[in-house]
């Protein structure tokens, strides 16, 4: 069975709205729009940015096409551990905190915090976190997470606020919001025709839907700016069976931890707490030729584990690139059985 890569489309079960969204939530199209859209309500004109060096370039756009500066901390794996080193007295308009992974071991509220009390804007990412019992820190002004990196939908983030003074710009700019209908056609068709290809069901060629993939997310780069999620997203998302999921997120994630405490080639984050803690993947570290060498040797066997992320152009230090270099992400999410996890376990 091939491993990793996009989520695919299947029909699901209706069940009683599992996901329910609240007065001080809005579904958008993806993380940046999220971003983009956190951004425009704010009450307060945003000049610096002070963020973490360990990010998706995507992250950065929105800011950017703002004529944003941005200015980096930096974040290092370090015994086992995700470290920050962030200057607290840092002159900044906003603070963007992140979490990595889903690891309570990972957050960053001791930061949150001490900026808050500074009276510091703060917007924190909680992708990583979202189904985990710490999902991100209440004196986050504004918390963004993207829900197209946990379930089988089209498009789809989430925008937390927890400022009440944002609420109403919130639902007053959310007025405006349309579907972007070019992204969502492409991005469903390549969604159904991987499932086929995934179950069998028909002779499709690989290179058709991952085409697909490709130009929606070309899309989607270019196509960002006040979009919501799309009808079809928003249904299946209401129907997801969330507790089964993390289950077996928890259970897949254990599985790889004892692989991991028997063997000596891969470092990896030292801690988990398995009733908290709902990775959204597995992180190990080592030296970047091996990393090279295994995700080959690894596609050669249908199995594609992500890295996070490619470096993006703005990080220039070499101290803030060694993360990047190390990092390979363990597959650990619902679409795979005890029996998968241990099939690939046993490629590394």
């Amino acid at each position: 069975m091939e491993i990793g890569s996009e989520f695919w489309l299947e029909e699901y079960k209706k069940l009683n709205n599992n996901y329910v969204q609240k007065q001080n939530e809005i579904l958008l199209m993806s993380g940046r729009t999220a971003i983009d859209f956190a951004i425009e309500i704010l009450q307060k004109k945003i000049e610096k940015v002070y963020m973490p060096s360990y990010c998706c370039d995507s992250m950065l756009v929105p800011f950017l096409d703002k004529k944003i500066e941005i200015e980096f901390y930096d974040v290092i794996f370090e015994n086992g551990r995700i470290m920050y080193n962030i200057d607290l007295n840092k002159e900044c308009d906003l603070f963007f905190g992140m979490n990595y992974f889903g690891f309570s071991s990972c957050n960053m509220d001791n930061y949150i915090d001490y900026f808050h009390n500074r009276g510091i804007t703060i917007i924190e990412d909680g992708t990583h976190s979202f189904l985990s019992e710490r999902k991100y820190n209440k004196k986050s002004d504004i918390v963004i997470a993207s829900l197209r990196k946990w379930f089988p939908i089209i498009s789809g983030s989430v925008l937390i606020v927890n400022n009440q003074n944002l609420i109403d710009k919130m639902k007053e700019n959310g007025k405006a919001l349309v579907e972007n209908l070019e992204y969502t056609k492409i991005k469903e068709e390549a969604m159904y025709e991987k499932e086929k290809y995934i179950h069998k069901k028909e002779q499709i060629e690989k290179n058709v839907f991952l085409d697909k993939f490709k130009n929606a997310n070309e899309i989607l780069k270019q196509h960002y700016k006040n979009y919501k999620i799309d009808e079809k997203s928003k249904e299946i998302l209401e129907n997801l069976d969330i507790d089964d999921i993390k289950a077996i997120r928890r259970k897949n994630a254990k599985i790889i931890y004892d692989f991991l405490k028997k063997q000596k080639e891969y470092k990896y984050l030292s801690e988990i707490d398995y009733e908290k803690d709902c990775p959204l993947f597995i992180p190990i570290f080592m030296d970047e030729e091996k990393r090279s060498k295994l995700r080959s040797n690894l596609i050669q066997n249908n199995i594609y584990l992500p890295i996070h992320w490619p470096i993006p152009k703005e990080i220039q230090k070499a101290e803030q690139t060694k993360i990047y270099k190390m990092e390979l992400s363990l597959i650990c999410d619902q679409r795979y059985l005890e029996k998968d996890i241990e099939h690939y376990l046993k490629l590394l």
